[in-house]
Parts: structure tokens; sequence; C-alpha cells
């Protein structure tokens, strides 16, 4: 069951980890191309990613409640060791 349970865990961060570094990868490719780009474009590339976080806003809370949830596992785990 702790095998398992740590390698669900382990997928769960590594995706979160993956995530928040594709978005970071993101903002500075954002920031590079903002002097490079028109500003009629930029504006386009900007509220798309206006849209994106509309999207992604209502389910930010089950998002952090699971990894809230996922950490408290972990230290329950960790504490049996």
């Amino acid at each position: 069951m702790r095998s398992s349970f740590g390698r669900i865990l382990g997928r769960v961060a590594g995706i979160v980890g993956g995530l928040l570094a594709l978005g970071v990868v993101l903002k500075l490719i954002m920031a590079i191309l903002e002097p490079v780009l028109p500003a009629p474009l930029m504006g386009e590339i900007q509220a798309g990613w206006d849209m994106f976080f509309q999207l992604i806003a209502p389910a930010m809370p089950a998002i952090i409640a699971v990894g809230i949830l996922c950490a408290i596992g972990w230290i329950i785990l960790g504490a049996r060791r």
C-alpha cells in the first residue's frame, strides 16, 4: 500500500512540477518576445493568456485541495515509518 501511494504521490508531484516549469518557461518566452513583437500581436497573445487563466481559475481550489490532501497523506505515512 505504501509503495503504490508513494508512486502516485510522486507522479502527482512530477505533474505539478512539470506544469510549474512549463509556466515559467512560457512566461520567459513572453518576456523575451514582448520587446520584439508588434503591440497588436502582443495584445492578442495577452488576451489568449487571460482567457486561459479564466478557464483554469475555477479549478484552482480543487487542485489546491488535492495537493493539501496528498501532503497530509504523505506526512501521515511518513510518521508511521
